[in-house]
């Protein structure tokens, strides 16, 4: 049987991490024992930069020390089974998402250690180094205390290291092992073998019990001596040679499981379960039966085996010598509605006595039970220092489950040597919700200002529909953005939009005719002024505008009207819409920007009224043919008041024309231009927002980046990679507006989290040393492209001979017999489209 890799291709990844939803409850992160949130690592790596591995992997060792191994062995019943996506397609392979992020972090070298504490003089002994102990050991050592992990076997890992090499890569364990021994003062001490855990307390403070389920059961059976118990066979497959044998495996659990696959991986010639249950009824998740039936196990369920004779003459392969198998077929006890299936449910039917003869190996896997056990009933005194944690005390389990054990055991010893009160034991023991205490998440600090005000990152709400209102404000403040522009409005100017006028053109790119608020400014000013009071520390903006009808005088007194009326609310900073997508007043242009003049005349009344110490925005479009000139004639203005806080945002959503089908009845009662419903779609003219637009902003800010105004990045940014390059090309800020409505408030999070690696990365210690650092030329002159020709390379490896390369517009991609890309290099000119366009990357 041909092994399946143990982690995702590039592509595989890449296709994963695209699927997720980031799901506002985060299901995922509920159903994980340790609180790990695939949401959250997930979205963590999706810009795929090697600083993103590294956060991604500091989010799940945080909740998870034992993240790689657990990504290679998780069951699909915690994560995966709450994953939204199930609902309509298939579940996220978060597992396998998971244990690929841990490995390329650990390739990369880009897994950091976690800052360790002072210690605190306090001892701790771990008795077992299984996924319980190191879970405990993880956590104490973040607090301070010093560690001994007992182990008898000289290696660490514990049951963990009967799990089979084509299930977890040994290097795996030992690797996350290590990870957490840097987490504090904590040493491994192997080859100690503990009978009584007690004595350990006249040289430590405490000592936790987390040797789990170590102790086979025996059947109890004549000739059982003649079998290999499974702990024995997996924990060294060599010492039991079965290449062309026959083989038994009595046991139906997961370690039964593995010692069938891994007869058949050592060339057994025929592997036979026998188990009390029936292969629906086997205690194993979906992708472990799936593995039996795909490695030609046979199941024979039913079946209580009473005992193991021994034929005289050896062993014949499928022969009549060999051992012999006597059992007895079972009955299900019939069982109430709603309870599940047990194997202590089954009784004998008389008259199904059998033998099975011809087996040459017998192999004992039936479950397993604590050598060290907490006395039943016995409640821990005041001075007992002793703790247990694990499968021992709950029973056999996922490693997840025995990490989460682990981590709550361990708080619970700290609160008893602290002196304090000991946690609320949580309902179900294993869950935990502990993250440890090292994790820095902003190693980069990035903070920032607003033209001399200090805010907890370059990174704001805009003036849309997340920030319409004081609720919306309020959860994006709770959930950690720094500010804020509340969506602009105007004083008796209600505006409604029907939501049929509304676009998705992409996953990650709106379209939108949603231009105003429908608050009159009034109420916006009391919601400013209850804003400011609540979250004094946060940038609370608004955003109004005025009207363009060319009679200057009437028009000048509201745009100045409304800047007071904000001013005295307390805004921190207006921001001024000169450019609705929808149109202005089409002097000279669609929109009032397009117009340096007109612009420049807002401005200055808005200018010569405004109070110096309240900042104003003027926001413009990139639909221009020369945003040069409009902002040079803008900057005249602010020259004009060298006293007064000004500058720009830089762009806006992008003036667009999306199509909807027309409904005719209504589309005549409200269409001056009434048209034939057979003519055509209705077109709307949107204000296009998200990722397709986000290049038209680079290169929109880039061109006056020169010019020395201070700048607000707005148009385009989904991630924090995107934002950067605004920063980059000089903006001070970096507004939102898309992502919000696609992620939620929560994303602020993933933004700061990412900027701050990316900071660290590239060497930065500041936003303030980041800002600019693309310029004075920000992108490389066409004509000194480089024009170096690349021919592509196929890995056959990976093709999955679809054909699609040979769509090359110069044909210079054909399919040899094999159906392989083959590339002719005098046609081909190094676009790279093929490779970029290739969905196995």
């Amino acid at each position: 049987m041909k092994n399946k890799p143990m982690f995702l291709t590039d592509a595989q990844l890449k296709s994963e991490v695209e699927r997720c939803l980031f799901c506002e409850e985060k299901p995922c992160k509920e159903a994980c024992p340790v609180d790990c949130s695939p949401a959250d690592f997930i979205m963590a790596v999706k810009v795929g930069e090697n600083s993103d591995y590294k956060k991604s992997a500091k989010l799940i060792m945080g909740s998870n020390p034992l993240g790689g191994v657990c990504g290679a062995i998780c069951p699909d019943k915690f994560c995966m089974k709450a994953c939204s996506r199930k609902l309509f397609d298939n579940p996220i392979n978060i597992p396998a998402v998971q244990a690929t992020i841990i490995q390329k972090a650990k390739e990369m070298k880009v897994m950091s250690e976690f800052e360790k504490p002072k210690p605190n003089g306090k001892k701790v002994a771990v008795v077992g180094a299984g996924p319980s102990g190191w879970g405990a050991a993880a956590v104490l050592g973040q607090k301070g205390y010093q560690v001994n992990v007992y182990d008898s076997s000289n290696k660490p890992g514990g049951m963990c290291r009967l799990i089979p090499d084509f299930r977890l890569d040994k290097q795996v364990l030992m690797t996350d092992v290590e990870f957490i021994k840097t987490c504090g003062d904590i040493q491994l001490k192997p080859c100690k073998k503990i009978p009584d855990p007690a004595v350990l307390r006249k040289n430590y403070d405490a000592v936790i019990v987390a040797s789990g389920l170590d102790c086979p059961i025996r059947l109890g059976i004549p000739g059982e001596e003649l079998a290999v118990s499974g702990y024995d066979y997996l924990g060294s497959p060599p010492g039991y040679p079965i290449k062309g044998k026959r083989v038994a495996v009595v046991g139906g659990g997961a370690i039964a499981a593995d010692c069938a696959e891994t007869a058949v991986k050592n060339r057994a010639c025929e592997v036979e379960i026998l188990s009390l249950e029936k292969l629906k009824e086997l205690p194993l998740f979906k992708k472990e039966i799936d593995a039996l039936i795909e490695s030609g196990v046979h199941i024979n369920g039913r079946i209580r085996v009473s005992g193991i004779l021994s034929s005289k003459g050896g062993s014949a392969p499928g022969g009549k010598n060999g051992k012999k198998i006597t059992g007895i077929k079972t009955i299900n006890v019939f069982l109430p509605q709603g309870k599940k299936f047990h194997p202590n449910a089954m009784r004998n039917c008389p008259g199904t006595e059998q033998t099975l003869k011809g087996f040459d190996t017998v192999i004992i896997a039936i479950g397993a039970r604590p050598s060290i056990q907490k006395a039943e009933g016995k409640r821990r005194k005041a001075e007992d220092s002793m703790f247990f944690t694990g499968d021992a005390v709950n029973g056999p389990g996922a490693a997840v489950e025995a990490v989460a054990s682990g981590k709550n055991t361990a708080l619970e010893v700290d609160a008893y040597l602290r002196g304090g009160k000991a946690p609320k034991a949580p309902e179900n023991r294993t869950k935990s919700r502990t993250v440890l205490q090292g994790l820095n998440l902003l190693p980069v600090a990035v903070t920032s200002e607003f033209f001399g005000r200090r805010i907890l990152s370059p990174f704001l709400l805009s003036a849309a529909p997340p920030s319409d209102g004081l609720e919306q404000m309020k959860k994006a403040y709770e959930n950690g953005w720094p500010g804020g522009i509340m969506k602009t409005a105007f004083d008796n100017l209600p505006i409604h939009i029907p939501s049929e006028y509304m676009f998705v053109f992409s996953g990650s790119t709106y379209g939108n005719a949603d231009n105003v608020s429908d608050h009159p400014l009034d109420r916006v000013c009391r919601e400013v002024s209850k804003l400011i009071k609540e979250f004094p520390d946060r940038l609370t903006m608004a955003s109004t505008g005025g009207p363009v009808t060319g009679n200057d005088e009437s028009d000048r007194k509201v745009w100045q009207s409304n800047t007071k009326k904000l001013e005295n609310a307390g805004a921190m900073g207006i921001e001024y819409s000169l450019s609705c997508p929808q149109g202005g007043d089409g002097t000279k242009g669609d929109i009032v920007s397009q117009d340096p003049e007109l612009s420049a005349k807002i401005i200055d009344w808005i200018m010569q009224a405004s109070d110096p110490s309240i900042p104003k925005l003027f926001k413009l479009t990139g639909a221009v043919t020369s945003i040069y000139v409009i902002v040079d004639a803008i900057k005249k203005v602010f020259e004009k008041y060298p006293n007064k806080k000004a500058g720009i945002t830089l762009a806006n959503s992008f003036p667009a024309l999306g199509f909807r089908k027309r409904e005719h009845s209504k589309s005549l009662s409200h269409n001056p231009y009434p048209i034939p419903h057979t003519l055509w779609d209705e077109g709307v003219i949107v204000g296009m927002s998200g990722e397709g637009i986000a290049p038209i902003s680079n290169l929109t800010i880039s061109k006056v980046s020169k010019l020395g105004v201070t700048i607000s990045g707005n148009g385009g940014p989904m991630d924090y990679k995107a934002a950067a390059h605004f920063l980059s090309l000089g903006a001070k800020t970096v507004q939102f507006c898309t992502i919000v409505m696609k992620y939620g408030f929560g994303i602020i999070n993933e933004l700061n989290w990412g900027l701050s690696h990316l900071l660290e990365e590239k060497g930065f210690k500041s936003v303030k040393e980041f800002v600019g650092c693309a310029l004075p030329q920000a992108a490389t002159p066409f004509m000194e492209l480089p024009g170096l020709k690349k021919i592509p390379e196929v890995l056959e490896e990976f093709c999955m001979h679809c054909g699609n390369c040979t769509r090359c517009g110069y044909l210079a991609i054909t399919l040899n017999k094999d159906k392989l890309p083959v590339v002719d290099s005098s046609k081909c000119i190094g676009c790279s489209l093929c490779t970029k366009r290739c969905f196995v990357g």
